[in-house]
């Protein structure tokens, strides 16, 4: 066995009671390559008022602009068992999975390569929601890290620092990495991903609610706005800027 594979866990975060989802996580964990545990999924049909306590809306900058639902909490608290699970592990690095992730070629080779000769990553996307650019670099770095969490390879330093970060949260886990700045994680990319989202054969996002037609206008009106806020963060930070700081976890003044 490749020193890599002994060092690397992997992770499959799933609902128990989605039974096609629950299916297709348990055929995933027999093609992964390392050891794999399938965690049970926080659900937020279930969640208590202390787990609900967690979220707290406008903790920082730039202010996310929409409430949180239950399912997006109960998401952020799931990824956060997975990072604690992949500290807890002792291993090095984890693979980190969703229950609807489909894994493309040549996910093992990648792997390998990622975890056993590449360095100076932390945080490694393995989707991607475009088509790979002939020529692009096998690891490379985005100013803004994209939306969502199919697919990634964290190193255990990153799970810590991720799990600091986060006691309490303000929005999705996937708009949360963004804020690199607040995290101290890199978000790194695969020029060629690995994974893919399944959700649509396996009943459709768990995450994604029915929106009337005046909040779809308004969403549609208030995100490029947020996305704009956040580069112009990414840019402060590169440039030597610092992020206004929440006191002691206490959201900021308008």
């Amino acid at each position: 066995m490749a020193d890599w594979m002994q060092t690397t866990r992997a992770f499959i975060i799933s609902l128990p009671r989605l039974r096609a989802r629950r299916a297709h996580a348990l055929r995933l964990a027999e093609r992964m390559p390392v050891a794999t545990v399938v965690l049970d999924a926080m659900d937020g049909a279930a969640l208590s008022a202390a787990q609900r306590s967690q979220y707290v809306a406008d903790l920082h900058r730039p202010r996310y602009p929409f409430a949180a639902t239950d399912a997006e909490i109960a998401c952020f608290l799931s990824h956060r068992l997975a990072w604690q699970a992949l500290v807890d592990s002792g291993a090095e690095q984890g693979v980190i999975l969703e229950d609807d992730a489909v894994l493309r070629a040549p996910f093992a080779e990648s792997l390998a390569r990622l975890v056993g000769t590449e360095t100076g990553w932390s945080f490694v996307q393995l989707h991607s929601h475009g088509r790979p650019e002939p020529g692009a670099a096998f690891l490379d770095r985005r100013r803004l890290p994209q939306v969502e969490m199919v697919g990634q390879v964290v190193k255990a330093e990153a799970a810590r620092a991720l799990l600091r970060a986060s006691d309490r949260f303000d929005r999705p886990v996937d708009s949360f990495i963004q804020m690199t700045w607040r995290t101290g994680v890199p978000i790194h990319h695969l020029g060629e991903p690995v994974v893919a989202n399944g959700g649509i054969g396996l009943g459709g996002s768990t995450i994604s609610r029915k929106l009337g037609f005046g909040e779809k206008v308004r969403r549609t009106l208030v995100r490029p706005v947020y996305q704009t806020q956040l580069v112009l963060q990414a840019v402060r930070e590169e440039t030597g800027g610092t992020e206004p700081a929440a006191a002691s976890g206490k959201p900021l003044e308008a």
